[in-house]
């Protein structure tokens, strides 16, 4: 409305002269801050419910006075998953502390022209004034400070929660004169949800080739379904070697899709697929089966692999007939339960954890199936949360492993955590492993287990085979010489 303060002025003067020009540039910006305009922020305490002002109404208008002025506004939809597990740990009330907090933390690191809405789950939408400095930098700078405000810990009956966010960013310089409110929002929305894919703490800029990435995952969640069907989705196999020795000790098991139009597609590409087309499970359950009879088909070749890895995700714990499906499978292949090792997130080892994952981590164990810790080093994951589930190994995360020869900082943050583990008792697997150098270095630092490109890139358990074959042909020839 304030955008078009200077037109209203002019009419005035043209009919009433310069008294109606004096009463019209004093009593619309008057009346305009008494009923709500820009910049004020709802306070739940006041009388002024019902004068709230809406996300929609907000974006809007901020758009009009942007385009109208030549300005920048944007727009910052945060992401906090801790929010849910709280909710379901503490119930509802302390969730929606927890959610007045953040706004509060929020709000302080705004200007009061910004606003701050929430909804009665784990986001939140931030709306930033239009002003004439929101160039990229300034953004990003700005989505670093709200961020810092967002993730400050929260203490929850005398236990501190790290809450990392996910954010997206949507500015109005990306969009022509003639967009919408929704259409912007909905662009935020799209950020977010592709920095939700690519993990917490990341931050994305919405842009066109984002969206049409975007699109293109929500295409892959109506395709997943049959392609589960017709087989397009294949176990590969990486093998877990001892830097020590050279012997062969394990597999990892991966997902990939053989897809007819957009070739082999890694699971971090389509896992949010499977998600949120409720087929985590369905494709837990494949790829189970498919390294069930990959070790099987080895054994019978004579390769000597003692174990093999199968990640097990949030959604597969939740299942309550997925213990004695897994128990069930390895009894009528007559497979050893000792054999099959479970790979799960550090979000598994929270102090208070689902019933039904408990239930199911407790009955795997009791039947003899051991527990890995991927992504060991990539999160916060406190010596406590080790103990909480008896674990094998532990995987230390690639992007920690990456580089590690070149970076002094990445050696000591390794050591360290190596050191810690030996303390434990819990042995580590370097993953994502791509150089000798790399390699060299994880072994002078005391690692003994690693993983990697280095010794094979991902395959099919027969082009494991042979690369098993070859490298038996190659020690027996080293052993002869």
């Amino acid at each position: 409305m304030l955008a078009f303060l200077p037109a209203l002025c002019l009419s005035a003067f043209w009919i009433g002269g310069e008294a109606f020009l004096v009463f019209f540039s004093i009593a619309i910006p008057l009346a305009y801050a008494a009923f709500g305009g820009v910049g004020r922020h709802f306070d739940p305490g006041s009388n002024e419910r019902l004068a709230a002002p809406s996300l929609l109404g907000v974006a809007q208008e901020f758009l009009e006075i942007a385009q109208h002025n030549g300005q920048t506004t944007a727009c910052f939809q945060f992401v906090v998953p801790e929010l849910d597990q709280i909710s379901k740990r503490f119930g509802e009330e302390r969730a929606a502390d927890a959610r007045a907090l953040m706004v509060s933390r929020l709000r302080s690191s705004l200007r009061a022209a910004d606003h701050v809405f929430h909804d009665e789950g784990s986001g939140f939408t931030v709306l930033i004034a239009p002003g004439f400095r929101l160039r990229l930098d300034d953004l990003l700078g700005l989505g670093k400070r709200l961020r810092s405000a967002v993730e400050t810990p929260l203490a929850i009956e005398g236990v501190s929660h790290a809450c990392l966010a996910c954010i997206g960013i949507a500015s109005s310089l990306n969009f022509g004169r003639n967009v919408t409110a929704e259409t912007w929002l909905l662009s935020a929305t799209e950020a977010v949800e592709e920095a939700r894919v690519s993990g917490l703490g990341t931050t994305r800029l919405w842009s066109d080739r984002l969206s049409r990435h975007h699109k293109s995952r929500h295409t892959l969640q109506d395709e997943i379904s049959a392609a589960l069907d017709q087989g397009m989705i294949q176990a590969v196999f990486q093998p877990q070697v001892n830097l020590r020795t050279g012997d062969v000790i394990g597999m990892e098991t991966f997902a990939r899709w053989d897809h007819p139009t957009r070739g082999v597609l890694t699971a971090t590409e389509f896992l949010s697929a499977a998600r949120n087309s409720q087929q985590m499970s369905r494709l837990g359950r494949t790829i189970f089966l498919q390294a069930m009879t990959a070790l099987l088909d080895w054994d019978a070749s004579g390769f000597d692999i003692k174990t093999i890895s199968v990640n097990l995700s949030e959604d597969e714990l939740r299942d309550p007939d997925l213990a004695a499906r897994i128990k069930g499978d390895l009894v009528r292949v007559g497979l050893p339960s000792t054999r099959m090792i479970l790979e799960i997130c550090d979000r598994v080892l929270a102090a208070e954890r689902d019933a039904v994952v408990e239930r199911n981590l407790r009955e795997l164990h009791a039947h003899g199936c051991a527990f890995d810790l991927d992504r060991f080093g990539a999160e916060d994951c406190g010596i406590v949360a080790l103990q909480q589930v008896p674990l094998m190994r532990v995987k230390l995360d690639s992007d920690l492993v990456r580089n590690v020869d070149l970076s002094d900082e990445k050696r000591r943050a390794v050591y360290a955590l190596l050191g810690l583990c030996e303390r434990l008792d819990i042995p580590a697997v370097a993953t994502g492993v791509e150089t000798l150098q790399e390699q060299g270095v994880l072994r002078d630092l005391g690692c003994t287990y690693a993983q990697g490109n280095v010794f094979t890139t991902p395959a099919s358990a027969s082009e494991i085979g042979h690369w098993l074959a070859g490298r038996q042909t190659k020690n027996q020839s080293a052993t002869r010489g």
